[in-house]
């Protein structure tokens, strides 16, 4: 829904994708860059999955792990992640999150600006959610 420029919704009514079918993690588009300035994702990684080493030219990114447990990577710095830590990378860094821990990573994303990264999720193949996904989406009252 959306009301002179407030946005309203939930993750039921919201596009899933991949950024490519090899990809091990898959994409919640929450809120996208047509609709703020900003990209929000539940992302959410397989067991083993990761990120590939990625940076952004002007766009802050910080990361909540809503459930799970893994690795973030900026630059040379590693730090162990799980259920409520949160960071954030600041534009011009070279960053990775990894999957460490058995079962899924679900993290909440947030982009600020987009820097076209809605479009590239929405460019990829669809995805779906499947009863694991929905039972901890639905526990952790996103």
């Amino acid at each position: 829904m959306s009301l002179k420029g407030w946005v309203a919704g939930n993750y039921t009514e919201c596009p899933v994708h991949k950024i490519s079918e090899k990809d091990s993690n898959k994409f919640v588009l929450l809120c996208d860059g047509e609709q703020a300035p900003f990209v929000s994702v539940l992302e959410i990684f397989d067991e083993g999955g990761k990120t590939p080493p990625n940076e952004h030219a002007a766009a802050h990114e910080y990361f909540y792990v809503l459930a799970g447990e893994g690795t973030a990577v900026v630059g040379d710095t590693k730090i162990p992640v799980r259920t409520g830590s949160f960071f954030i990378v600041p534009p011009g860094n070279n960053h990775e999150v990894h999957n460490t821990g058995k079962g899924r990573l679900y993290v909440l994303t947030t982009m600020i600006p987009d820097e076209q990264f809605s479009n590239l999720i929405k460019s990829g193949p669809a995805a779906s959610l499947d009863e694991e996904d929905l039972r901890v989406i639905e526990g952790s009252g996103i």
